[in-house]
């Protein structure tokens, strides 16, 4: 039996590293073909001598997150005297990835090319690059501030609220974004995605090889077929394979603080979101069974991202979705100290990029999408029917965001290709934009992680019919929104005639007012 129980939680933990490898093969991937636009290399933007990856000392940050991680699971597993705690998956931050790409990295890119008419490429990455890695450290920073409050708001916040967010990450990033490439590459996707609908969902086994492992083989093998990958590409990638000098650049990250102030509206939101979504994973490793204090896991996620930035990475740090998935396989603390390893040895020797251009990531992809409906569904089944609504209303605000970013920010990114670069395009592209309201869907998507939790909750109470807890949401709600932190993309006192932050102040003071005299009237 012993034998057994033993030759379970490796497979369990064997078959769970394949999905963490392949969802951080595909953060990867996306991350890298975005950066792509700017740096005319799929893996670098340089610094000062074009030749350190700023994304390949990202492998020290996933060194210490996953290592903290397995060392608070065996503390909690020690103290229950318990066999079968797992470890909290730990990782990039992909929302947060993309708010940089796109409200951060892009923006500082484009402008600096419109001001000094094209003439120095490689200084404009340097300038992105240094700002980005500046915003990265104070959201790290911001998020260990954060920690003292982690508890106070898991107590007064419905469960089902906390978990909106991370839902709404989950049915957006990882189901319908990915969905869109299984959709655009039928041949190499649709067999893999099938399998693993099969095995997840319809519990039909495919014996002792772990169900990613067989996605990817299949996948890739169709993606060779089908010339999704090439040869050429390979080659290319052979040539970075090479051992690379870890980079500190403290320096020029300090030296451009002075100018993180105009986006500070995507830093702040995008520490929060973190925040947020750490302790709804660690609610949700509750509701599994794994009890993890949530300042332990702020601090490991706000050291990540300090750690990150000091290394040269923008990207910020994470525990991820998925601790109920993975502990329902059998998995254990091993997967994360093999995942760790091993990308601590991919990432200093640019093997990455070369491993990117051997798989077919599309084939990746039905994993995560199954991680993330797999956390909706989890969501769903400890929500009463009477909050759907509240809980599917709360869902809005990450699909107007990923609408945003993902479809107006690109094409308008792309068109630039082709025009005259200028940081202005997309205000003017949107301008001219009919069939649906753009203000209301930037004004959803303004911070949408914390919209999430304030709108599910404030629906949530008024179902429920209280409301005082639903006016003090109400009042919170407004507060933040006269500060730019939810339904704007600038952070300050916005009181102008033409800022949104007081219209939406104003807009919650009125639900106030109603929900104070349904109170009165109620007694």
């Amino acid at each position: 039996m012993y034998f057994h129980a033993e030759q379970e939680w490796m497979y369990g933990c064997i078959e769970t590293y394949g999905k963490l490898a392949c969802n951080e093969t595909a953060i990867y991937a996306g991350i890298l073909a975005l950066i792509s636009a700017i740096s005319g290399d799929a893996y670098y933007v340089d610094e000062c001598n074009g030749q350190e990856p700023p994304l390949n000392f990202l492998g020290l940050a996933i060194l210490w997150g996953n290592l903290y991680y397995v060392y608070m699971a065996r503390k909690l597993a020690y103290k229950e005297q318990r066999d079968d705690v797992c470890t909290m998956p730990y990782g990039i931050n992909t929302p947060g990835a993309f708010a940089f790409i796109f409200g951060i990295i892009f923006p500082v890119y484009y402008k600096c090319m419109s001001e000094n008419n094209g003439q120095d490429q490689q200084m404009y990455q340097e300038r992105a690059w240094y700002i980005a890695l500046g915003s990265n450290f104070i959201t790290g920073v911001v998020i260990l501030a954060l920690c003292f409050f982690g508890e106070f708001i898991r107590r007064n916040t419905p469960a089902v609220a906390l978990l909106s967010s991370i839902s709404a990450i989950g049915f957006t990033y990882l189901g319908l974004n990915l969905y869109l490439s299984i959709a655009s590459l039928p041949i190499v996707s649709f067999l893999p995605f099938s399998i693993i609908i099969l095995d997840y969902y319809g519990k039909v086994k495919t014996g002792p090889i772990p169900i990613a492992a067989i996605t990817l083989i299949i996948g890739t093998v169709l993606g060779w077929a089908a010339s999704v990958n090439t040869a050429h590409g390979v080659r290319d990638a052979i040539k970075l394979v090479k051992p690379y000098p870890a980079v500190f650049p403290a320096r020029g990250m300090f030296q451009n603080m002075n100018q993180i102030g105009p986006y500070l509206s995507t830093t702040i939101p995008t520490a929060v979101s973190i925040a947020i979504g750490t302790i709804q994973c660690v609610e949700s490793a509750k509701r599994a069974g794994d009890f993890y204090p949530i300042r332990e896991a702020m601090f490991a996620d706000g050291v990540g991202t300090i750690i990150a930035s000091l290394f040269g990475s923008f990207l910020g740090m994470t525990v991820y979705i998925g601790h109920p998935a993975f502990k329902r396989m059998g998995a254990r603390q091993a997967y994360s100290v093999i995942n760790c390893l091993t990308y601590l040895l991919l990432c200093f020797f640019g093997i990455i990029p070369l491993v990117l251009k051997i798989i077919t990531v599309t084939s990746v992809n039905p994993v995560l999408i199954f991680i993330g409906t797999f956390i909706c569904a989890e969501t769903l089944a400890i929500t009463p029917p009477r909050h759907y609504p509240a809980f599917l209303l709360g869902l809005t605000p990450v699909i107007a965001d990923w609408a945003q970013s993902t479809i107006i920010s690109s094409v308008s990114a792309a068109y630039a290709n082709f025009t005259i670069t200028n940081v202005d395009f997309t205000l003017n592209v949107t301008s001219q934009i009919t069939g649906f309201s753009y203000s209301g869907l930037s004004n959803l998507a303004g911070g949408s992680l914390l919209q999430c939790i304030f709108l599910t909750t404030i629906l949530i109470y008024m179902i429920d019919r209280k409301f005082i807890r639903a006016a003090v949401w109400a009042f919170f709600a407004g507060l933040l929104s006269i500060f730019g932190l939810i339904h704007s993309s600038n952070v300050g006192v916005l009181y102008e005639k033409n800022d949104e932050g007081w219209r939406f102040s104003v807009g919650y003071a009125t639900m106030i007012g109603l929900f104070m005299l349904l109170e009165i009237a109620q007694r």
